[in-house]
């Protein structure tokens, strides 16, 4: 007995499949045969569309998503993924309009917005855009703080600031949220992070690149001096504009409450770092910020002691385990089915207030209030309502407090 002949939709969630287990190339030549198979399917389009977009060609994915609304002109995925395409590819103007013709379609879902206010982070859209994030973005860039080199940073300027910037949001996105908990500075150097954690989580091995990582680590006391850290990294001027970011800290393995970094390429360099930002923050926020030199990610050092232990004078204590190379070998095979030579230009963001940075201040201010820190209440005397950040810090708490539970004979 001759089997059913599979339906269109069971095709679909064949190719899907596919594309869910990281069968990158097998996928692409099924959604290939499925568009010629279905030409007027736009799914089929939007689903090949994503394919190319993990393989990174970025060219052949504009051609499916654009063949997809063609079909179907409100379908919102396939704009919002036609932005990331177009973002890929440098073709930021007609980025902007894809994502907000995304959310125009589909208001309610955050993830439009998200893509976006990402985007924003790096670019001023030159075209007039009537979306309220653009809009606020564009006011937000205006905003300017006091930022005197020899002059210390009062709490006045950092209520000021924060007020102004927070009015623009209400008055353009009331009601928005973000889940970030950090903000970057970042420059147009790839650290590759995401690769490295994916061989550390797999295999508990810590890549050799980051046996030659350190980090500048500063710990404010409260959220007003994490404000006033971003000030700081927001004008801070380093040689090789290393990347940098002010962030709260949510590992529940870690210990802290605030915390900024920045990213090292040398031992010689995080100390002269050091040494420069030191001089910096005893004159803009104070002399009891502890500023310390540290090896790579915190979860290395959890795993193995020695890799955090530093010795100023004559090599690591903790080398490279060359028995790792085939480890980190199996993920870049794997890897390597995308292809990594055509990933996205990494960009600078934008100096000053943007929408993304605003409303992870807000989350901050949130963290502040959960952890019973009250300097948040000169900054803003009602907190905005963030039920996933509330959700995050609570569950951080309760982890926290089970880790320090004592075990049970």
């Amino acid at each position: 007995m001759l089997s059913k002949p599979l339906s269109v939709q069971e095709k679909i969630n064949k190719l899907v499949s596919l594309y869910e287990k990281d069968l990158l190339k097998e996928a692409l030549i099924e959604a290939k045969s499925l568009a010629n198979q279905y030409p007027n399917v736009s799914v089929i389009y939007n689903i090949y569309g994503i394919i190319n977009l993990a393989l990174g060609n970025w060219d052949q994915s504009v051609i499916c998503f654009s063949k997809a609304i063609k079909l179907n002109p409100a379908y919102a995925e396939a704009h919002y993924n036609l932005g990331i395409a177009q973002d890929s590819l440098e073709r930021l103007e007609e980025a902007i309009l894809s994502y907000t013709k995304a959310i125009e379609l589909k208001p309610n879902y955050p993830k439009f917005y998200e893509g976006l206010i990402r985007l924003l982070t790096f670019y001023n859209p030159e075209k007039p855009n009537l979306n309220p994030c653009v809009i606020a973005n564009k006011l937000l860039q205006t905003i300017n703080y006091s930022y005197v080199s020899n002059k210390q940073i009062s709490d006045y300027d950092v209520v000021t600031f924060f007020q102004r910037c927070n009015n623009i949001i209400l008055e353009n996105i009331n009601n928005f949220n973000v889940n970030e908990t950090e903000i970057f500075r970042s420059n147009t150097v790839d650290l590759k992070c995401e690769r490295h954690f994916k061989v550390f989580n797999t295999f508990n091995v810590i890549p050799e690149y980051c046996f030659g990582c350190y980090k500048v680590q500063v710990e404010p006391r409260n959220v007003m001096e994490l404000f006033k850290l971003h000030f700081v990294f927001d004008k801070l001027n380093l040689k090789n504009n290393n990347p940098r970011k002010c962030m709260l800290e949510m590992r529940p393995e870690v210990s802290g409450d605030y915390k900024g970094y920045i990213y090292c390429f040398s031992l010689n360099e995080a100390n002269e770092i050091q040494n420069q930002l030191t001089t910096i923050l005893n004159k803009k926020i104070n002399k009891n910020i502890s500023i310390t030199v540290k090896r790579g990610c915190s979860e290395f050092g959890i795993a193995y002691p020695q890799y955090k232990k530093i010795n100023q004078n004559n090599g690591q204590l903790m080398k490279y385990n060359e028995e790792w190379r085939s480890k980190e070998k199996f993920i870049d095979d794997k890897l390597a089915k995308r292809d990594q030579s055509k990933q996205r230009v990494l960009r600078n963001n934008l100096p000053g207030a943007t929408v993304c940075d605003i409303l992870t201040m807000s989350n901050w201010l949130v963290y502040a209030k959960i952890m019973g820190d009250l300097s948040y209440k000169k900054i803003i005397k009602k907190i905005p309502i963030s039920p996933v950040i509330e959700k995050k810090v609570y569950d951080l708490l309760s982890k926290r407090k089970k880790d320090l539970s004592p075990s049970p004979d």
